[in-house]
Parts: C-alpha cells; sequence; structure tokens
C-alpha cells in the first residue's frame, strides 16, 4: 500500500503540473515510446480496447466516443455506439469512416501502423499493473483535456481501495488460486490481476518465478492446495463440477469445502479490466474472501 501512495502522490504532482500547463497540442508517450502530439481537444474518439472505453467514459467524455471495439460493453450507453470489431481483427474501414481525431488501440495489436499511415493520430498502449493504470488515467486526462477529472477517478480508486485494505488488515487470508482458463494459466502475484488479488486479502499460491501469467502443471496446484479456486473461465462454460472431475483435483481443499467460485461475468469484466473498476473488482474479491466482513 505504501507503493500505491507513493504512486498516487506523484499522479497529484503530474496533474497539478499538467493543470498548470493546460493547453494544446499536447505531446505524450505511448507504449510504443512512439511521441503522439495532439493538436485540439479531441471530439471524435475510438477505443479499441474495452478498459480504454471504460476510462474514456470515467473522464465524462463518453459523448465523445464514435465506436469501440466488440468487447466494449460497459458503461451500458456504448451498446449504442457502432462496433468495430477487436483489437487484432478490426473493421478498419469501418473504423476510418467515422473520422476519428483519436483512436485508442493496444500495443500489442499493430492497428497503430495502418492507422499512422492513414494519418490518424494513434496512441497504442494499455496498462500492465495497477501503478500503471493509475498513471494511465492521468495521462489520458492530459491527452482529453478532462485533467481535473482524472485527478478526481484516481482519487476515488484509491479510495476504494484503501477502505477495503483498512476492513482487512491484519486479517489472514486464504490461500488462491486465480484460474484464467482450464489448461490452466494463472496469475500470478505480481500481475494486474495477482496485484488486486492481494489488495482483497487474498494470498495466492503461485510463486512469483513463475512469472505473471503463467501455465501451470495442474500438479502444482494439488500440491499448493488452495483453500479457495476462482474461476474466471466460468463465463465461457468452465464450472465447480468440471474441477472437482480433474485427476487429483478432488482432495483440493477449495474442492471439498466448496470454495470453488464461479465468477460471473460483470466481475470477471472488472477484475481483468485495468480501468475504473479497479476498486469495485477488489470489494468483489474482498466479499469473496472475507464474507464475515463485508
Amino acid at each position: 500500500m505504501r507503493r500505491v501512495l507513493q504512486t498516487l502522490a506523484l499522479l497529484t504532482a503530474l496533474l497539478l503540473g499538467t493543470a498548470l500547463a493546460a493547453g494544446f497540442p499536447v505531446t505524450v508517450v505511448d507504449d510504443l515510446q512512439r511521441e503522439v502530439t495532439i493538436n485540439a481537444a479531441p471530439q471524435r474518439i475510438i477505443a479499441m480496447v474495452p478498459s480504454h472505453t471504460e476510462t474514456v467514459c470515467a473522464l465524462s467524455a463518453c459523448h465523445l466516443l464514435v465506436g469501440v471495439d466488440n468487447w466494449s460493453n460497459w458503461p451500458e450507453s456504448v451498446a449504442e455506439l457502432p462496433h468495430l470489431g477487436d483489437a487484432f481483427a478490426p473493421d478498419l474501414e469501418a473504423l476510418v469512416a467515422l473520422q476519428p481525431d483519436l483512436v485508442l488501440v493496444d500495443e500489442y495489436s499493430g492497428l497503430h501502423e495502418p492507422l499512422e499511415a492513414l494519418g490518424v493520430t494513434v496512441y497504442a498502449g494499455t496498462p500492465q499493473t495497477f501503478d500503471e493504470t493509475l498513471e494511465f488515467f492521468a495521462q489520458l486526462g492530459v491527452m482529453l483535456d478532462r485533467r481535473t477529472e482524472a485527478a478526481l477517478l484516481t482519487g476515488r480508486v484509491q479510495g476504494e481501495i484503501e477502505g477495503v485494505a483498512a476492513v482487512v488488515a491484519g486479517v489472514t487470508g486464504p490461500t488462491v488460486f486465480l484460474e484464467l482458463d482450464p489448461t490452466p494459466y494463472s496469475a500470478g502475484p505480481n500481475s494486474f490481476m495477482g496485484t488486486l488479488l492481494t489488495m482483497a486479502g487474498g494470498v495466492n499460491v503461485l510463486d512469483d518465478t513463475l512469472g505473471d501469467f503463467p501455465q501451470v502443471d495442474p500438479e502444482y496446484v494439488v500440491a499448493a492446495d488452495p483453500q479457495v479456486i476462482l474461476l474466471t473461465d466460468a463465463p465461457f462454460g468452465v464450472t465447480a463440477a468440471d474441477v472437482a472431475a480433474r485427476p487429483g483435483w478432488g482432495g483440493i481443499s477449495a474442492v471439498q469445502a466448496g470454495n470453488v467460485v464461479e465468477l460471473d461475468a460483470v466481475t470477471v469484466d472488472m477484475l481483468s479490466r485495468a480501468g475504473p473498476r479497479l476498486g469495485q473488482a477488489v470489494l468483489a474479491l474482498a466479499r469473496i474472501l472475507h464474507p464475515a466482513l463485508f
């Protein structure tokens, strides 16, 4: 939490500094280390990443969106917008026809290349950690001339998480296996999702040396014997019964105690998107892991 507070202090300084230097053009550096210059406050924005859609709306700029990717589903108002494929299979013709003055894309999609060739202003990047998410709030606030809104968003998310932390402070949390798919892939302690799990008072059974999103040996999970298993793949059909039927998994403490939790689609979206619902995600996890406290 100390690290998070330090990050918040740095962001506050950044926001105050940029407020004094408000105005356009502004130049930011995206995750591909490209300098992106925005000459005027964007009026026609396309977001090709769900978390970016959510963040734009959280900065009171939802009315500036003219298109989104197929996975964007929050807030509900974005359902009325044109859906333009996903980051890796976009409807490029439809996207360009909307005449955006700013497009937000994933840095790994390669979508910036054809758009840049057509003269479209593109920011390529998605936060990979909790700290980067807060930093992105500030950076997007600069790009959209929504610095105050970005500061308020950062403060709100931080306050929500600090509230959860205060409740679970000093409480020994259950050991948890966070399943991303039945291979199984999981989220390590230092990953974005792993950080949220820790903030919610859970103890990740994965060793951080395995990486952020490792594919683990099923026997590793059996040996770790987690007290809780969280299924982020439940919206895609994986059930607690499936888990219990895996070789050797029937004896895991979580299975024996009925603590294999099939997360709903809303919770999975909040947990997997580095956006403005981080605090809500942590609260949802804390309610699952510490039901007596919430």
